[in-house]
């Protein structure tokens, strides 16, 4: 918001000074309207501001002329040639239509229609203000505002609407001016060229051009009205040229235009309506939140005295759908997005995922009008590869008891075989009565026109034919022969690897081995281009599936050929991943359907191990570690079955901690008001929780965050520091959260850099640092509590 402060600074600048020889000369009781149409340009930025404010004079004072004033109509666009979607638009006469995506629109809602009474000098200046800071008060607490967001309205309000007020009236030396007066203001040469009556024209330029001709600088014109004392029309520029992004896109930095019409034009705002979308902006207003959390009886009492006046209102629906959501009130959530209209939805892709969901089962018509609102975002990928294509799994007991996780699952959870298969046949069951309803939205969704909702859905459709046709070989040799064919469009946008990797496994099935072979050399040279492309925004989840491709070649080969196989297992290994970063996750999702595991560095290990290859075993050894942290008692416990006599915790030091990334160094503010920074915890261990009180899972760890920082502060846990580091959020918002609960932590503020730094992609994310400075991030989930006490008895700070 500190935009604001530079376009009304500009117009101070840029605009005529204070020093006016006659005031407003206007009889007591008339009206008049100054319109002030401003543009400003930057590289990246194009901003429209468009303010109407209406006058009447209420007397004079001596010298001085006293004026009613209110703001009538504000028309303004900020605009982000980078980034669409951070556009905001407002226009009070068609305040329905307007676009909330900054707290720009606030500050003119805030004060329009609202009365304020203007003393204006002899000589143009504005001398007082009376009547905006009360304006201000009452928009921030009918609107219930978040302190942050006042903070910014009222620091805005420095400028605004002060400076654009007193920017309306021209300056003039303090003699009277006639034809062929010249004076300087502010570096600017002013000249009046001609006069018609009561009319003077007056040109603007620099000071040290000779007219308003220049090439570059400033220039301008104005009509000045002797008779009433205002500049009836008013033009001026900063000539300066600048490019956009657009290469050809050559503008003026700062152009502005101001007409005057006598009497007063009809403008009737609906505050009702921006009232109500202020206030249910959660962004903006605290109005239904308790701790953070939405309050279900503030939201209830609301809706119930709403809902008549702006029920088929898309805003209001779309905000109402927010507040039950927030406040986990998920069956009406569910059953109120079923009643909501699709096209109400249009803009917001996390009601249109949820919607879809809940429509999978009921409507296929209804499903795929929701698809069409959002096939273009990346949301619906998701949508179709992580939920809607569940639809068509079916669970074979005696197939998953070969996989080893599952049956690891059945171990852990202590389930009877007996029990388990009923609870797959329920399952099975349940899914028979929703399939036809998910093929027949299939059907629509593969015979839409639109190629790129084709190339989402193709992979998907494939696979289900063959599947439903698994006993008709021709259908299944269709399918295969398809994906050998399929270029790297469809392949990527509708996950072809996955849909290909199982027609392979129904292939092998039905003992079609030749094909089979084929099918998988193709998928591996597909995912290896795919992988080894940086700018492919998916490739570590294609990583992930070649790692399961070369494991499938490795299962295939180990009967024949023992040290072919062995080279395929390597590069299953390889494959896998070996940090979070890798650790697609979309990946889960593709486990889900192949029955793959997350990596096969462990079953390659083993292999290396009982051959002999030691050295080769530890290597990957030290990556599964640092892969899996989590696991580093069990693999303690492995290291000594195969390394007998040797030290772990050396082992640990030497080969672990070596590999790890050196930590970027930040200085940060704290919401104790000093700055810290990394080196303040140099020589301990260090566990970074990056974190926002806007974030749900956050909130939910926080107590045992306190509890273990509390532990650290007693002593309990000698060389191991803890730091809380808040993103996207604000010092006010962090230390009320903390206080609310009465937590005993600290916290530093983030930059907006810092989560760049350490490639932060949600939130919370634990980040460790060792005693000498280097890092390991964690996957979200694990005990980084047991993770970093166990690095500690390992690798104690005081022994590095």
């Amino acid at each position: 918001m500190k935009k604001l402060n530079l376009i009304f600074f500009l117009l101070q600048f840029l605009c005529f000074s204070n020093s006016y020889a006659q005031s407003v000369l206007i009889e007591k009781g008339k009206e008049f309207e100054i319109n002030s149409h401003t543009i400003i340009n930057s590289a990246d930025n194009q901003n429209d501001y468009n303010y109407t404010f209406r006058f009447k004079v209420s007397g004079r004072e001596g010298a001085n002329t006293l004026l009613d004033c209110m703001l009538v109509k504000a028309v303004t666009f900020e605009g982000f040639t980078k980034y669409s979607f951070a556009n905001s638009n407002l226009n009070t006469d068609s305040i329905r239509k307007c676009r909330f995506n900054s707290t720009g629109a606030l500050l003119p809602l805030a004060m329009l229609q609202q009365p304020l009474k203007l003393t204006i000098g002899p000589r143009g200046e504005l001398v007082t203000i009376t009547g905006f800071d009360e304006a201000l008060q009452t928009a921030i607490t009918r609107w219930e505002l978040k302190d942050d967001i006042a903070g910014q309205l009222i620091n805005n309000g420095k400028a605004f609407p002060k400076e654009a007020i007193e920017s309306l009236f021209l300056p003039l030396p303090p003699q009277r001016i006639a034809y062929k007066s010249e004076w300087v203001n502010t570096g600017r040469n002013y000249k009046v060229i001609a006069i018609n009556g009561a009319l003077l024209y007056v040109t603007l330029s620099n000071s040290s051009a000779p007219d308003n001709k220049t090439k570059d600088g400033i220039k301008g014109s104005a009509v000045f009205n002797d008779v009433t004392g205002l500049a009836e029309e008013f033009e001026i520029e900063d000539a300066t040229k600048i490019a956009g992004n657009n290469k050809k896109l050559m503008v003026p930095v700062f152009k502005r235009k101001q007409t005057v019409r006598y009497g007063t034009e009809k403008h009737s705002p609906d505050t009702a309506w921006f009232n109500m979308a202020i206030k249910m902006n959660t962004g903006f207003s605290k109005a239904f939140k308790i701790n953070m959390e939405v309050d279900s009886v503030k939201s209830k009492a609301y809706f119930k005295s709403h809902d008549a006046a702006f029920a088929a209102d898309p805003y209001y629906a779309v905000a109402k759908l927010g507040l039950l959501q927030g406040s986990g009130r998920y069956i009406e959530y569910t059953n109120q997005l079923l009643k909501t209209p699709t096209r109400f939805l249009k803009d917001n892709d996390t009601h249109l995922y949820n919607k879809f969901n809940s429509l999978i089962e009921i409507s296929a018509d209804s499903a795929y009008e929701v698809a069409r609102y959002m096939y273009k975002s990346p949301d619906f990928n998701e949508l179709i590869q992580h939920s809607y294509a569940q639809s068509f799994l079916s669970y074979d007991i005696e197939d998953m008891m070969k996989e080893d996780d599952f049956k690891n699952y059945v171990k852990e959870k202590n389930i009877g075989l007996e029990d388990m298969k009923k609870m797959v046949a329920e399952k099975n069951e349940k899914q028979r009565d929703s399939k036809s309803k998910a093929r027949q939205l299939l059907e629509f969704l593969h015979n839409d026109h639109d190629q790129l909702m084709h190339q989402k859905i193709n992979a998907l459709y494939l696979w289900v034919d063959a599947k439903n046709s698994v006993n008709d070989l021709d259908a299944l040799g269709k399918a295969a022969t398809a994906f050998m064919r399929m270029d790297d469009a469809y392949m990527k946008q509708g996950n072809g690897g996955r849909y290909a990797l199982l027609t392979y496994k129904m292939l092998i099935s039905a003992q079609k081995q030749k094909a089979a072979d084929a099918l998988l050399s193709k998928i591996i040279g597909n995912l290896e281009r795919y992988t080894a492309d940086t700018l492919n925004a998916n490739r570590f989840a294609d990583q992930n599936l070649l790692a399961y491709a070369y494991y499938l070649h490795y299962k295939a080969a180990k009967v024949t050929d023992s040290v072919k196989a062995l080279r395929y297992l390597a590069k299953a290994a390889r494959y896998s991943p070996r940090n979070n970063k890798e650790k697609a996750y979309a990946s889960f999702y593709d486990r889900v359907f192949l029955h793959s595991k997350e990596g096969y560095r462990d079953e390659f290990m083993e292999c290396l191990f009982n051959s002999g290859d030691e050295q080769q075993a530890l290597q990957v050894f030290a990556e599964q570690i640092n892969a899996e942290p989590v696991n580093l008692s069990e693999m303690q416990k492995i290291y000594q079955q195969h390394v007998p006599g040797k030290s772990f915790p050396d082992f640990f030091k030497a080969d672990v901690l070596t590999a790890w990334q050196p930590a970027p160094a930040f200085t940060l503010k704290g919401i104790d008001g000093k700055s810290h920074s990394l080196a303040d915890f140099k020589n301990k261990w260090l566990v970074i929780d990056f974190w926002g009180t806007w974030c749900g899972p956050c909130r939910a760890e926080m107590p045992d965050i306190n509890t273990f920082n509390q532990e650290i502060n007693d002593g309990k846990h000698q060389g191991i520091a803890f730091m809380s580091i808040a993103c996207r959020d604000s010092e006010t918002n962090v230390k009320s959260y903390f206080a609310a609960n009465n937590f005993n932590l600290s916290a530093l503020m983030s930059d907006g850099n810092i989560e760049k730094q350490y490639a932060i992609s949600g939130y919370p994310s634990k980040i460790i640092i060792s005693p000498d400075g280097k890092m390991l991030p964690l996957k979200f989930g694990d005990d980084w509590i047991s993770v970093i006490k166990k690095f500690n008895e390992l690798a104690p700070a005081s022994k590095l």
